[in-house]
């Protein structure tokens, strides 16, 4: 027969499982203790239920969570940069380069747990072509029908190279 506690993992709901799993990985916790104290198949399981907490729980519990592996990071990159201090200071090249490459990878995680990377630059250049042209190109390279309709005519289109050429370029808002 089952346990009547409260506290025992069969007894308590879904969300609140959830919590005290992500709970417990916040302690530090590794996934398969935690699905085996709370009853979890395995430990995916337990990940997941934590995610989908995660996902739906308020911004400040994800900032608090946020801020305690920001916290864990920076314990880890104190630790490991003594650690290469020593391996400088004991003459031991040869390990220099894995540490300092293990410090690479806690600080781009902590870049990333951040936000701290500058978003990747996208230029987009504007080729004069017209939009309805470029579309019907599109959709019969893939095997589209192109409507009469979509397609722009020959002498719309040289119109424009001839309203291209008197104001010097392809842009149009260029006069």
């Amino acid at each position: 027969m089952g346990s009547t506690s409260p506290t025992d993992p069969h007894n308590l709901d879904a969300s609140e499982k959830a919590r005290q799993a992500l709970a417990a990985r916040r302690d530090g916790k590794q996934w398969a203790e935690i699905a085996g104290e709370l009853g979890y198949a395995d430990a995916s399981g337990a990940y997941r239920a934590a995610k989908r907490l995660l996902d739906r729980t308020e911004f400040e519990a994800v900032e608090e969570y946020r801020a305690i592996e920001a916290d864990r990071l920076d314990e880890a990159h104190r630790i490991q940069f003594g650690a290469l201090e020593v391996l400088v200071s004991m003459g031991k090249f040869e390990a220099i380069p894995p540490a300092v490459s293990a410090l690479a990878k806690i600080s781009d995680r902590r870049s990333k747990l951040l936000g701290l990377d500058a978003p990747t630059r996208v230029d987009v250049a504007h080729s004069g072509e017209d939009f309805a042209a470029t579309a019907a190109k599109l959709m019969k390279e893939i095997g589209l029908a192109v409507p009469s309709d979509f397609t722009p005519d020959e002498d719309s289109a040289e119109a424009e190279d001839q309203d291209e050429e008197a104001h010097g370029g392809g842009d149009p808002w260029v006069r």
